[in-house]
């Protein structure tokens, strides 16, 4: 499906620029001070626009290709498969209504897109969440050897806290630094806790 979605966005745009050329060749010559619509395009960067929709939309597909994700659990993957493919939509949606109708508003929705959207946001959610995966995992295997109602075992538990915070769903292209940061924090503190908990055992 990302695949159709990246060839749909470029042959859009190929599509725009060819109708663009063949306005501009067809189009009377105006006078100086009247209204000329293909200059304003032309202005507008509407080849640039497009091409950068096409290249943000081979970067969401390159961000969340199946090597990248294969860590992950069916689960976290799915999530962002999901989401990808709701910002895949997103930006073919603006390139299409753009090169359709190139209007100011279109554009400025378009920019809009290329300003917020952030194809990386991606590779750190993988990140954030293949540590969050394995702490999870050490966490299962840390509580059978913990005394109950010990600091190890609250320790445990708040890691778990921290790591139910972190998920997969909420990260798209359009997730906050802000986000990504909190998120990437609660995971670091999860696997600090977990680390002392390893130290204590180790200790007796």
């Amino acid at each position: 499906m990302k695949r159709t979605a990246r060839f749909a966005v470029c042959a859009v745009a190929t599509l725009a620029l060819t109708g663009l050329a063949d306005a501009a060749q067809a189009a009377p010559v105006h006078r100086l001070g009247m209204p000329h619509h293909h200059s304003r395009l032309e202005h507008d960067g509407s080849s640039h626009v497009l091409r950068a929709l096409g290249r943000l939309d081979r970067r969401l597909d390159h961000a969340t290709r199946t090597a990248r994700l294969a860590p992950l659990t069916d689960a976290d993957r799915a999530a962002l498969l999901t989401n990808v493919g709701a910002d895949e939509t997103a930006v073919e949606a603006v390139a299409t209504a753009y090169s359709v109708d190139p209007t100011t508003g279109h554009l400025a929705a378009a920019k809009g897109v290329l300003r917020t959207f952030r194809a990386a946001r991606y590779v750190g959610a993988t990140d954030i969440l293949r540590h969050s995966e394995h702490t999870a995992g050490a966490i299962a295997t840390l509580q059978p050897l913990v005394l109950a109602g010990s600091s190890d075992e609250s320790d445990l538990a708040s890691a778990s806290d921290l790591l139910a915070g972190v998920a997969a769903d909420a990260f798209s292209a359009t997730t906050s630094r802000a986000s990504m940061k909190a998120a990437r924090l609660a995971v670091a503190r999860a696997r600090g806790l977990v680390g002392q908990v390893r130290d204590d055992l180790a200790t007796g």
